[in-house]
């Protein structure tokens, strides 16, 4: 979807700079037949990456956010998405997967997890939670990562808006969580 808009933004920009002839006074504006709003919704699953694990429907039925839009990348063996609304850059929705790793949960709780998270029980052979301040434009942050059960670390990162309330984070751990169980990985 960022892609499409910005190649419509590009069009824009070329109609309206480099159409006219400096003899031509009146320049012709090209507008975009509806507003960003308007255009069909495409499938998280159609950014590729890790937003193949996921849709729209199922993360607004774990979290009660609602996103639009999809971005993902995979490098190596770390496939990464994040979804965010139409009408602004936050909240916004993070999940990244490394394939397959060696480490078992005391490697990775010791080389992971950061230094001022919490371990988490019940999510896979290891996980944690941290919770951030507002930094910057954004508000406060949810992260919870976590080694599966069929050995692939897992992020998830939950990015309010600036006008998050503490119950609001409160809330959104116990959502993470439960998301973050639906999408864990077992063996089997």
């Amino acid at each position: 979807m960022p892609t499409r808009l910005a190649a419509l933004g590009a069009a824009v920009l070329f109609a309206v700079a480099g159409c006219s002839s400096p003899a031509d006074e009146s320049a012709t504006i090209v507008t975009p037949p509806s507003p960003a709003e308007d255009l069909a919704e495409l499938p998280a699953a159609s950014a590729g990456g890790a937003c193949i694990l996921w849709d729209y429907d199922f993360i607004e039925q774990n979290l009660g956010v609602r996103f639009a839009v999809a971005a993902a990348d995979q490098v190596d063996d770390t496939s990464t998405c994040v979804v965010q609304t139409l009408s602004a850059p936050w909240p916004d929705l993070a999940l990244s997967v490394v394939e397959t790793t060696k480490a078992n949960a005391t490697i990775f709780l010791d080389t992971r997890m950061p230094e001022k998270a919490t371990k988490l029980t019940g999510l896979g052979k290891a996980g944690y939670r941290m919770n951030t301040k507002a930094s910057g434009e954004h508000g406060p942050t949810v992260e919870i990562g976590w080694l599966s059960e069929a050995k692939q670390l897992q992020t998830l990162r939950f990015t309010f808006a600036k006008d998050a309330t503490a119950a609001d984070v409160k809330d959104m751990n116990a959502k993470l969580l439960e998301l973050a169980k639906a999408l864990s990985t077992t063996n089997g």
